[in-house]
């Protein structure tokens, strides 16, 4: 009978053999100096599908495998002193003792932790030019010693390495990287919501709009129906941000301090995404898609009142009873409209709208989406299923202490039309900092036209209704 162990390793070899696949597809197609065609398109995104269901099952079975170590009982209540070295505990097996398992604690004190410090032992490393392997074990030995493994079969030379060091992390062991990502969804109504995920780099053809049939007598021409088809394409594109963090808050131990590294990772990314997401922006080629909100339908509010919300959700729905595209829809909102629909009240005190919070909820019995990002003037109603978004493709985590950089949100510098720099330029190794750079690459596109309304101008309030 196979172990979790067992199977770890076996959906190990077998990942390893499908990246093989990839990899030789690839080599096929660069070695005749032209792009894959449609078959080895299609064997390469089913070999890449198979990765990522797998690199999901292992992400499991080992989390599965801590909580069985974390579980482990000695075989009586016999107890080993914890100044036991480990020859004496041989010696006291060899005469007959049990062996005592030792539980050491995660000491995981909030989601995404493992994470951050693998970038922090990583980072001191980097400053202070030592092995990461003897900052984790310094710092984390005792409590995390899964931590220490973790990194040490990882690169580690990373200290004595300049320029874009740290660009390893992009392939950090996939159960802390996963918590992390984890942690990120849950900060951005992008990721919480249930978008259509495709692959990337492939045309997908569909209906745009519904067609009309007829009934047609004996011998009579059949009318011709009229379609409208999208196309969608969607091609990676970045996120990317850097955070300056002082060498002397990395070197913190503290739960709170490795917390603030965590927030400003999450941070550097996460508020871009959903700004631009939940946006009327249109899209700059090849650097940012368009916001869901261009080309939306929308209309003005017709009141702050309940009256005027039910009035606003009517003239939502009619869009898309219109569109014959009613199912699956959300709302997508600002906490503050949020609080202010579910501190509604009617002439005897009672709420109106009981179902839902600043956290989401539902609203008339469809999910509600929260996030700070969704303009406090609209009330957006969608259907995730019609949003097309490509796969997430991880993190790409780099970091310097030798970097210059504009510490600017609207930096001039670039390296293709290299211009004079107008924001004043910071050295990370004068100021005593670390430049951390997140990039994640995403994209995302409306599947129809019907995909999103929204209502402007709103600015309810919890005043009581006069029914």
């Amino acid at each position: 009978m196979k172990t979790v162990s067992d199977q770890v390793k076996d959906l190990e070899n077998t990942r390893a053999a499908l990246a093989g696949q990839m990899a030789d597809i690839a080599q096929k197609s660069i070695d005749a100096s032209r792009s894959m065609d449609e078959d080895e398109g299609h064997e390469f995104d089913n070999l890449e599908s198979q990765i990522k269901s797998i690199d999901v099952d292992l992400t499991r079975l080992r989390r599965l495998e801590t909580m069985n170590a974390q579980a482990a009982k000695p075989v009586n209540s016999t107890k080993a002193s914890p100044r036991q070295t480990d020859s004496e505990v041989a010696s006291e097996v060899r005469n007959g003792a049990p062996r005592v398992i030792v539980n050491r604690e995660a000491d995981e004190k909030f989601q995404g932790q493992m994470f951050t410090r693998t970038v922090i032992a990583k980072a001191l490393a980097h400053v202070r030019q030592c092995s990461p392997i003897s900052i984790a074990e310094k710092r984390w030995g005792k409590t995390n010693p899964k931590l220490v493994e973790v990194i040490r079969a990882s690169v580690e030379g990373g200290a004595a390495d300049g320029g874009t060091w740290g660009h390893e992390l992009a392939d950090s062991d996939t159960r802390y990287m996963g918590d992390f990502i984890t942690y990120l969804w849950q900060k951005t109504l992008y990721d919480k919501l249930p978008l259509r995920e495709v692959p990337a780099r492939v045309h997908i053809k569909g209906q745009d709009g519904v067609g009309t049939g007829y009934w047609v007598g004996e011998s009579k021409p059949i009318p011709v129906s009229a379609q409208d088809y999208s196309d969608v394409e969607l091609t990676p594109l970045k996120v990317a941000a850097i955070s300056v963090i002082s060498n002397e808050l990395m070197a913190d131990s503290s739960p709170s301090a490795e917390m603030l590294v965590r927030d400003a990772l999450v941070g550097a990314i996460a508020q871009r995404t959903d700004a631009t997401f939940m946006s009327a922006a249109a899209a700059v080629g090849g650097v940012s898609p368009a916001g869901i909100l261009v080309g939306a339908s929308t209309q003005t509010s017709s009141g702050p009142d309940v009256e005027g919300l039910y009035e606003d959700i009517n003239n939502l729905y009619a869009y898309f009873i219109a569109a014959y595209n009613t199912g699956g829809l959300a709302y997508a909102m600002n906490p503050s409209t949020a609080k202010a629909i579910q501190l509604m009240r009617s002439a005897l005190g009672q709420k109106q709208f009981p179902d839902i919070t600043t956290e989401g909820g539902t609203l008339e019995g469809d999910p509600v989406y929260t996030s700070d990002n969704v303009s406090a003037s609209n009330l957006v109603l969608l259907k995730p299923s019609d949003i097309y978004k490509i796969g997430d493709m991880g993190l790409e985590v780099s970091m310097s202490r030798d970097a210059t950089i504009e510490q600017a949100n609207d930096p001039t510098g670039a390296s293709d039309t290299p211009v004079a720099q107008t924001n004043f330029p910071v050295s990370m190794f004068q100021s005593e900092s670390t430049a951390i750079k997140v990039v994640r690459r995403i994209n995302f596109a409306k599947r129809r036209a019907s995909a999103v309304a929204y209502i402007s101008g709103i600015g309810y309030s919890q005043g009581t209704s006069g029914a």
